[in-house]
C-alpha cells in the first residue's frame, strides 16, 4: 500500500504531484486498491470506471511533466454521488426505472470539476432518488456505516460520505436540501459544505430537470464533501458559478485568519430536544471557543421566529418543489393526502408535517402566498442576525449515526435520551439553511474513545460561504479535525 498518500488530502496530493513525489497513474491505482479490500461490507462506491481513470490519469501525467496542467485540481481523483451526470456514466439515483439512464453529458458543475483537471473514478450510493436521511435502494442495496457496520452512514450523500471516511478519495462531490449531505458528513465524521442558493449549480441532477433544463431549482444547492476545511475551499475555486446576481463574492482564495469572531449559538428549541451526548458534544467546543482571545460566543436566535411555523414553511416549500412535477390529477391526489393527513393526526401518531408537505404540493395560491410572506418576513430577521454575528452555530442531528431503519417512514423513530422522536427531527434542524439559501458547514467534533462521530453546522449569511469554511478551519486549530475510522 501506497503509505506517503495514504488518508492525504487533496491539497496534499496536489502539492505532491507538483513536486513529482507521487503520479497521477499511482494515485488511481491506490484508490482503486482500497475500493477491491474494503469496500465490500461497506458498499459505498456502487459503480467503478477503473479503465477510463486510469487513461485520464496517463494523461494528466503527460499534461504535467510538460507543463500543461488544465487547473487546480489537475489530475487528482474523485468519486462523483450517483445523481449527477457524468457523460457516458450512468445516473440512477438508486432507482430501478433509471438503471439504464446513460447521461449524455457532464452536469454543470461536474463539467466545472472536470475542466479544472479532475479524474473521475466511479460513483458512490444514494437512497431511492436521494429522498432519504439514509442510504439503502433496490438497485444497489445499503450502505454501512464504517464506525459500526450494523449503522448508517445518514443520506442521502451516504456513499459520498463513506467514502470519504475509509479513504477510496481525497474529495466528493454531492447535493443537498434538508440535510442530504450534512447528515451524513455528521454521522460519518467528515466536512461539508452547502452552497448559498446561486453559487453554485445544481443542473444535470437527479431529481430535478433534464439536460435541457436551464433552470435552477429553489432550496437544493450543492458543494464539496472532503477531509478538512482547506479542500472544501479548493473545491469551491473549481465549482463556484454565480446563477443570481451575488450580493457579495466569497473569497476561495486563501484562509484567512479573522482572529475575532462573533458567534451565536442556536442548540436549545422546546420539543425538539438534543441527546446528551451530542450536546456535551457540542458545548466542549462552544467552551473552547469561549477560551479563544477574540471569540465572543452568545445565545442569540432571533425572538421573532416561532420554530414550528418555521417548520411548516419549510415543508410546504419542499412540496412545492416537488409539486412542481405534478400534473393537475396527481395535486388533487396530493391534496385529498394532505387533508387525510391532517385528519390522521388526530387520532394517531403520524411523521411531523405530512399534512404541509402534501398541501405544499397542490399549487393552491393562498397558501404560497401566505407561505412566502412568511419566508420573507423570516428572511429579514435571519439577515438582521448576519449584521451582529459571523456564524451561527446549530446541531446537525440530535443524535449520532442510528441503527438501519428500513422500515415505513412512519415506523421510524429517533431515540433521544430514551424518547422516541419523530424521524422528521433530521429536517427541523437543517431547515434554516435550506429556507434561507444560506451556506452551511460540516465541521466534524473532537471524538471521545468509544463514541461515533458527532459534527456541527456553521451557518454564515447569504454567499458569506467562505467565513463558514475559514471558521471551520479555525476550529481545526483548536480541535483537530477528522478523525480516521480503526481499521482502515
Amino acid at each position: 500500500m501506497s503509505e506517503h498518500v495514504k488518508y492525504r488530502t487533496a491539497t496534499q496530493l496536489l502539492a505532491q504531484l507538483a513536486k513529482g513525489e507521487t503520479t497521477s497513474v499511482e494515485l488511481v491505482e491506490y484508490y482503486f486498491d482500497r475500493i477491491a479490500q474494503f469496500n465490500g461490507p461497506l458498499n459505498a462506491v456502487v459503480q467503478q470506471y477503473k479503465s477510463s481513470a486510469l487513461k485520464d490519469a496517463m494523461q494528466a501525467d503527460k499534461e504535467r511533466q510538460a507543463g500543461k496542467a488544465k487547473g487546480i485540481l489537475h489530475g487528482l481523483p474523485c468519486t462523483i454521488k450517483d445523481s449527477f451526470d457524468v457523460q457516458g456514466w450512468l445516473t440512477t439515483s438508486g432507482a430501478n426505472h433509471l438503471k439504464n439512464n446513460r447521461a449524455a453529458q457532464d452536469a454543470p458543475s461536474i463539467a466545472r470539476l472536470r475542466a479544472a483537471g479532475m479524474i473521475f473514478m466511479g460513483k458512490t450510493n444514494v437512497p431511492k432518488m436521494t429522498a432519504d436521511w439514509q442510504t439503502y435502494n433496490d438497485l444497489y442495496g445499503t450502505t454501512n456505516s464504517p464506525w459500526d457496520l450494523s449503522r448508517s452512514p445518514g443520506g442521502s450523500s451516504g456513499g459520498a460520505a463513506v467514502a470519504l471516511a475509509v479513504d477510496f478519495t481525497p474529495v466528493e462531490f454531492g447535493s443537498d436540501l434538508f440535510g442530504s449531505m450534512r447528515v451524513p458528513a455528521h454521522y460519518t465524521g467528515v466536512y461539508a459544505h452547502r452552497c448559498s442558493l446561486g453559487l453554485v449549480s445544481v443542473r444535470g441532477h437527479i431529481p430535478g430537470g433534464g439536460p435541457e433544463d436551464t433552470t435552477e431549482p429553489d432550496l437544493s444547492t450543492a458543494g464539496p464533501m472532503a477531509r478538512c476545511a482547506a479542500d472544501l475551499r479548493l473545491m469551491m475555486q473549481a465549482v463556484s458559478s454565480f446563477w443570481i446576481t451575488p450580493p457579495r463574492i466569497p473569497d476561495f482564495s486563501r484562509y484567512q485568519d479573522r482572529k475575532q469572531y462573533r458567534v451565536c449559538t442556536w442548540f436549545n428549541v422546546p420539543n425538539h430536544p438534543i441527546d446528551s451526548q451530542v450536546e456535551k458534544r457540542l458545548q466542549d467546543l462552544v467552551e473552547k471557543l469561549k477560551a479563544q482571545p477574540g471569540v465572543v460566543v452568545e445565545e442569540a436566535m432571533p425572538n421573532g421566529i416561532d420554530p414550528e411555523q418555521l417548520f411548516d414553511v419549510a415543508v410546504k416549500l419542499s412540496g412545492r418543489l416537488v409539486g412542481t412535477a405534478l400534473n393537475a390529477r396527481q395535486r388533487l391526489t396530493a391534496g385529498l393526502a394532505s387533508l387525510g393527513f391532517r385528519l390522521l393526526s388526530h387520532v394517531q401518531d403520524v411523521p411531523e408535517g405530512m399534512a404541509s408537505y402534501y398541501k405544499g404540493m397542490t399549487n393552491n395560491s393562498e397558501e404560497q402566498a401566505t407561505t412566502d410572506r412568511l419566508r420573507g418576513e423570516y428572511s429579514a430577521l435571519i439577515k438582521e442576525l448576519f449584521s451582529h454575528y459571523d456564524v451561527l452555530l446549530m446541531p446537525v442531528s440530535p443524535v449520532m449515526a442510528f441503527h438501519h431503519m428500513q422500515q415505513p417512514v412512519n415506523k421510524r423513530k429517533l431515540k433521544i435520551n430514551g424518547t422516541a422522536y419523530s424521524y422528521n427531527e433530521h429536517l427541523f434542524w437543517n431547515m434554516l439553511p435550506t429556507v434561507f439559501g444560506l451556506p452551511a458547514t460540516i465541521y466534524p467534533l473532537a471524538k471521545p474513545e468509544g463514541e461515533f462521530p458527532c459534527a456541527i453546522q456553521i451557518i454564515s449569511g447569504h454567499f458569506k460561504d467562505d467565513i463558514a469554511i475559514d471558521f471551520a478551519e479555525f476550529c481545526e486549530g483548536i480541535t483537530g479535525g477528522f478523525t480516521q475510522p480503526e481499521g482502515y
